[in-house]
């Protein structure tokens, strides 16, 4: 049986988990992978080198948390498209919807954002691991227009292909976004978005 404390310390962990992940997002983005360092984290974290080590074994470690848990709240914001309930929307809306979501999160948390975006400029070890979150979030798209290809939603094409086609484009678009002091809002941005997938460029 638990004991009335054992919800309290299990709150503090989490907590202080968060502390140093926050602290951990805030180097790498400022410093680059290569220049960040565990010195770095615990001074702006405000914690004991010993405490860092009770939550992480090394700087890759709290790095691939800071992924797993941006892949987390990635795929908490995607859902399956309902083509079977009358009640629910149409199928553009529900994708406007999501996509809303998403880009929102990006786009939020700017410190994120610089990381996931440093894949070229960081050495080896990070790169790798950032490539692996790109080529998973490649996988959920790809899986996605396989599922709406299934729904005749989509037409017939290279799932593969088209998703990496799709994930530059939001990368690219992404990318312009943080670069900007006063981004447009997000729900245009996904008009946009949405138009050029369905029509191009063309008038």
């Amino acid at each position: 049986m638990a004991t009335p404390d054992e919800p309290r310390a299990a709150a503090a962990r989490a907590e202080r988990r968060r502390q140093i992940l926050d602290a951990a997002t805030e180097v790498f983005a400022e410093l680059g992978y290569h220049e960040a360092s565990i010195n770095a984290i615990i001074e702006k974290a405000e914690i004991a080198r010993g405490t860092f080590y009770l939550y992480f074994e090394s700087k890759a470690a709290v790095f691939d948390s800071i992924l797993d848990n941006a892949m987390h709240e990635l795929r908490a914001r995607i859902s399956r498209i309902d083509v079977d309930d009358p009640s629910a929307p149409a199928p553009q809306v529900q994708l406007r919807a999501m996509l809303v979501r998403v880009l929102e999160y990006v786009v939020g948390d700017r410190l994120l954002t610089r990381i996931l975006l440093a894949g070229g400029h960081t050495e080896a070890e990070a790169a790798r691991r950032l490539d692996a979150f790109f080529a998973e979030v490649r996988a959920i798209i790809a899986l996605a227009l396989h599922h709406g290809v299934a729904m005749k939603l989509v037409r017939p094409c290279n799932q593969e292909l088209v998703a990496a086609a799709l994930l530059g484009t939001v990368r690219g678009v992404i990318e312009a976004l943080v670069a900007q002091d006063s981004p447009p809002p997000v729900e245009g941005v996904v008009n946009e978005l949405i138009l050029l997938s369905l029509r191009g460029v063309l008038a």
